[in-house]
This record gives C-alpha cells, structure tokens and sequence, in this order.
C-alpha cells in the first residue's frame, strides 16, 4: 500500500521516464559560438545556451576558462523544483589532438596552449546542454 507522500516521488520519476529522450537527445545538439575578442581585449564572455566555444590562440598562450550553468533541483519532501546556476566541467580540444580537462577547481580549466590553432571548449554533463549558462575565457 502506498502512502499520500509517495505520489510526488512517482509522479516526479514518471516525468523522469518520459523525459529521458529527450535528455539524451539534448547531449547529440552542439550549438557552437566564435570566441572574438577585440584587439588588446584578455577576456571573453557569454550567456546563453551554447555548447562548445570556438577560437584561434597563439602558442604558449595562459588560458584560465571558467563555467557555470543552471541546473534543477528536484527536493522529494516537498515536491518542488528549484533552478540552480552550478559550476560546468569545462574541457578543450586543440591542435595535433590535445585535450585537456583536468579542473583545478569546480568550473575553472587553466592551461598553456601547446600550439597556436583553433582550441574548442566544451562542458559536461551535457544533460546541462541547452540550458542557460555562463562562460569566460581569458587569454594572456
């Protein structure tokens, strides 16, 4: 016999069950953005629902990427969904196959680029993919 309290709960997993498609769909939409900045500028910033960010450094350049993306909070004693904004894991790609995706801290990626080229940023999870998020990404 089920109690009053666990209608939520299974109408929350319900919504969980049908949703999962379209979760895992949200994983296969890269919506990529050109990093530009202006001559003299070191920073980089944007908002919005991108999901790979784009642009050309120079060899040996210090490159310090910090993310955040909102996220919902499922809290089961009360039924309620709260927004939440939560550090990204941010990794990029470069030239000759780098990849680098060892955080120092949640959302913050430093690293010296190996070569000049084209770098991709990235996050994870990608269930974060499509949401609103912040990005900046500083070169100097």
């Amino acid at each position: 016999m089920r109690s009053d309290r666990s209608l939520p709960v299974l109408a929350f997993a319900a919504i969980l069950a049908c949703g999962a498609p379209a979760l895992a769909s949200s994983c296969n939409k890269d919506v990529a953005v050109r990093i530009e900045m202006a001559p003299g500028q070191t920073c980089w910033t944007y908002r919005g629902a991108a999901t790979t960010f784009v642009g050309d450094f120079s060899n040996g350049q210090a490159i310090a990427a910090h993310m955040t993306g909102e996220a919902a909070d499922y809290d089961p004693r009360t039924g309620q969904v709260a927004k939440v904004w939560r550090p990204r894991d941010p990794n990029v790609e470069g030239p000759g196959g780098f990849f680098f995706g060892d955080a120092e801290a949640p959302g913050v990626l430093t690293f010296r680029t190996p070569s000049t080229g084209t770098y991709r940023f990235s996050f994870s999870p990608c269930a974060m993919w499509g949401a609103p998020g912040a990005v900046r990404i500083c070169a100097r």
